[in-house]
């Protein structure tokens, strides 16, 4: 599959979901850019700038990774800290940690409050991710009842990615092989990743999901050797999420097709 059969397959399955699907990827070959700058309801996805924002001000020594956070307001939704009991303190650094890899909504609220919502912000904007707002915790419901809402799109979500690329100085490298290596490690890979062979150890996806009633995104970067792709689908309006996971998933097979040929090409 080559990069206009790979647009093609793109437009197809985004025009035909049943849900709304927004997408913005970069490829060694160019952009594919559709409904990339719709705003949506961000859900976890946000969990990786947020990440990003907490690694940047650790590099210019404002925080410690290794400082040791109370956990005193557990909530639910996904994650692992809220069910566990004698649980007191965690690290910043597998606070984090947990914030992405199984996404957990008190482990990225202890991330945020040490950070804070204000330095947040300003990496977003230094980023030039001017649609996509943190303005509340996760799972805090009478922020939400103000009206506060965490907000996104494909196109800022990919803008972030691109903070992992060696070019960028938004990171130091530390800190970008440290996040690379976390979203690696994702335990939710049912939908971008959901069709990467179990056995090919070239190809490489790290990705963050994100969920709520009728929203299924998720965030990925895949390499296979030198070639890379930076993709965030956004998709809202599902009656079942099972329709919008299994369009992710459809999406995510096409690029490791899409990846797959051209490492083929490149080798012959």
């Amino acid at each position: 599959m080559n990069y206009i059969q790979l647009k093609e397959e793109l437009d197809r399955i985004a025009n035909n979901a049943v849900g709304d699907v927004s997408i913005y990827a970069t490829t060694p070959e160019g952009v594919i850019a559709i409904r990339e700058d719709e705003v949506k309801r961000s859900a976890s996805i946000l969990k990786v700038p947020v990440a990003m924002a907490c690694l940047a001000a650790a590099d210019r020594g404002e925080i410690d990774l290794d400082t040791l956070l109370k956990i005193e307001e557990p909530v639910g939704g996904s994650g692992v800290l809220a069910y566990m009991s004698g649980m007191e303190q965690i690290t910043l650094r597998n606070a984090l940690t947990l914030s992405i890899i199984v996404s957990d909504n008190t482990a990225a609220n202890l991330v945020i409050e040490h950070v804070g919502i204000e330095r947040i912000q300003k990496f977003f904007k230094h980023v030039g991710a001017t649609h996509s707002q943190l303005t509340r915790k996760f799972m805090d419901y009478d922020a939400l009842a103000r009206g506060l809402e965490n907000v996104a799109t494909a196109k800022d979500m990919v803008r972030f990615l691109m903070c992992l690329d060696p070019s960028s100085e938004n990171l130091s490298l530390t800190s970008k092989q440290q996040l690379k290596t976390i979203m690696r490690d994702q335990q939710l890979i049912d939908k971008l990743p959901a069709f990467q062979p179990i056995f090919d150890e070239t190809l490489i996806i790290g990705n963050k999901t994100g969920t709520l009633p009728g929203v299924e995104h998720d965030i990925a970067y895949f390499e296979n050797g030198e070639r890379c792709v930076n993709i965030a689908v956004l998709t809202t309006d599902w009656e079942y999420n099972h329709d919008g996971q299994q369009t992710l998933a459809q999406i995510g097979k096409s690029i490791i097709k899409y990846l797959q040929t051209g490492l083929k090409s490149v080798n012959s």
